[in-house]
């Protein structure tokens, strides 16, 4: 992508942030519902699976932390990548302030107050609420390993999240409007990260623990949640772009993990006496 082409998606983006709001709800939904056609795929496929990775509890773990410890060192190179384009002169940057610069000057107060309240959806006051009822309502009902690893997610990601912005420490785009504010550095973007482990996490577990019908239904509802608020964060200049795309990538890659190292320990489990629900 030159500079050029960066500057006309940044400006075409800006131009419309509802319309592109809804063809990203959608975009998401699409997304959600194809992750779980995929999860369902390797799940059926499962049994050959076992020719290259043994039964055995030991070999199915140290294959998934393998995996795992691939995946975060890609997308960390990635990340950096993303952040040096970031930069002044990097196409990443150009579309950045074309974006951030359109919105400030075409998105009126109306626009601001509706994406102000979406916003919430990854407000750490209400995810923290949702961690804490969902840890209970596992914990409850005796979904123990499902509990601990919803846990270990959610806070994983946060400190992650918070690393990284030390790391990278850039600073957040203009945003004096009054609608909505935001402190501290702002690559990756923490809404982001967040919202997709929780919504994305909690999709997952429907597959596990409801009827097959609920599948679905959680899989799109979760893909437009994780769209509706990064885009939420760009269109009230609180992110660049390249934030919220790094706090999917981050997200997703973390998300990835918890969940292969969840697969392989219910996997061990299978083959020993269960102690108890998973």
């Amino acid at each position: 992508m030159t500079e050029i082409d960066a500057h006309a998606l940044g400006t075409l983006l800006a131009s419309h942030p509802l319309g592109w709001w809804l063809a990203g709800v959608a975009a998401g939904a699409l997304a959600g519902g194809a992750c779980l056609a995929a999860l369902r795929a390797l799940r059926r496929a499962s049994p050959p699976l076992r020719r290259f990775v043994p039964a055995q509890a030991r070999w199915t773990m140290l294959a998934a932390m393998g995996t795992a410890a691939f995946v975060l060192v890609l997308a960390g190179a990635t990340m950096a990548e993303l952040a040096e384009s970031g930069r002044d002169g990097g196409a990443w940057g150009v579309l950045d302030d074309a974006l951030a610069g359109g919105l400030r000057s075409q998105a009126d107060t109306a626009v601001l107050r509706w994406f102000a309240m979406l916003t919430h959806l990854g407000d750490s006051w209400a995810l923290t609420g949702l961690t804490l009822v969902v840890a209970v309502a596992l914990w409850s009902a005796r979904h123990r390993l499902l509990a601990t690893t919803w846990l270990v997610a959610m806070a994983g990601n946060g400190a992650l999240t918070k690393v990284l912005k030390d790391v990278f420490e850039r600073v957040r785009p203009d945003h004096d409007h009054g609608i909505a504010q935001a402190s501290g550095y702002s690559f990756p973007s923490g809404h982001s990260s967040a919202s997709l482990v929780a919504y994305v996490l909690l999709a997952y577990l429907a597959t596990r623990l409801l009827p097959r019908a609920w599948h679905l239904p959680a899989a799109l509802a979760a893909g437009a949640l994780v769209f509706t608020t990064g885009w939420s964060r760009v269109v009230l200049h609180v992110h660049y772009a390249s934030d919220v795309l790094a706090g999917w990538l981050l997200g997703g890659s973390w998300l990835l993990c918890t969940v292969l190292i969840l697969e392989s320990v219910s996997h061990g489990q299978r083959h020993r006496p269960a102690t108890e629900p998973v």
